[in-house]
């Protein structure tokens, strides 16, 4: 038997932590999934059985469940011991959840540990903390379009003092984006901000983001871009208030991003 914790909850998506008592007898158990969630594993191991396929589901793996899938969990000893940070995604019957995207496609309910699922697990832990909203939903978004790796191409875990200097710097470096997206800026001065050299700050913001900075910008400025040109501004004024110097470039960028020009979203 297993106790829920309920720890934070929007419209959009809830966070909870569930673990095992002592004291419970436990069972292995069949489920089919109602929703679509992701467990962060932070302790203990299970046995994981879906169709035809088995997993061990060790401290940081994430598994993955979407609605209709079937799966048996089961342990070796006396019973389940682990601890998961489990997210679930409230907010999936929406029409903005792009489910052919999501990981549910590709047939594999377990993201192994890495870095990158690391820092998503990180982030949720302090947005929670924080009170962060908006923190809580980029890695929520993160993590249910994730596509599972292959271990053998994961770079290496690094060590837990590492990590956290790391993620604390990149999480820096992500909100000065976030926060200043209209302004310009370069890989040197973000790197020189969380006192870093360029290239080592590229590979790790890249590692534990899923892209390199100059994308995660772009990304961000055309996602402002698209709310202002909702809100009735300008295609040129959304573009220039966004950071873009060209507007020609601008609307090459936001139809190849969201498959349709800025002035067909204006109309």
């Amino acid at each position: 038997m297993s106790r829920t914790i309920p720890l934070w909850r929007s419209a959009e998506i809830s966070l909870h932590r569930f673990d095992h008592p002592a004291e419970h007898e436990d069972q292995p158990y069949e489920e089919v999934a109602g929703s679509y969630r992701a467990s962060f594993v932070e302790r203990g191991t299970f046995d994981l059985e879906v169709d035809e396929a088995r997993w061990r589901v060790t401290p940081g793996d994430v598994m993955l469940a979407h609605p209709g899938m079937r799966f048996r969990a089961g342990f070796e000893g006396k019973g389940f011991s682990d601890t998961c940070l489990t997210l679930t995604y409230l907010a999936a019957d929406s029409e903005t959840f792009d489910r052919a995207s999501s990981w549910s496609r590709a047939g594999r309910p377990i993201l192994p540990a890495s870095n990158r699922v690391r820092y998503l697990q990180w982030g949720l832990a302090r947005a929670v903390e924080t009170d962060t909203m908006m923190f809580a939903e980029y890695c929520a978004s993160e993590i249910f379009r994730e596509i599972p790796e292959s271990p053998s191409t994961a770079p290496r875990l690094l060590s837990d003092h590492k990590f956290g200097w790391y993620a604390e710097r990149v999480h820096a470096a992500r909100e000065r984006l976030d926060q200043k997206f209209g302004e310009t800026h370069t890989v040197s001065d973000l790197a020189r901000a969380v006192g870093m050299s360029m290239f080592h700050f590229t590979r790790v913001f890249t590692e534990l983001i899923g892209r390199p900075p100059h994308r995660y910008l772009n990304e961000v400025r055309l996602r402002a871009a698209r709310d202002m040109i909702c809100k009735g501004l300008s295609v040129t004024e959304a573009c220039f208030a966004c950071g873009y110097n060209n507007l020609s470039h601008f609307s090459r960028s936001f139809a190849a991003r969201y498959g349709a020009s800025p002035s067909r979203l204006a109309r």
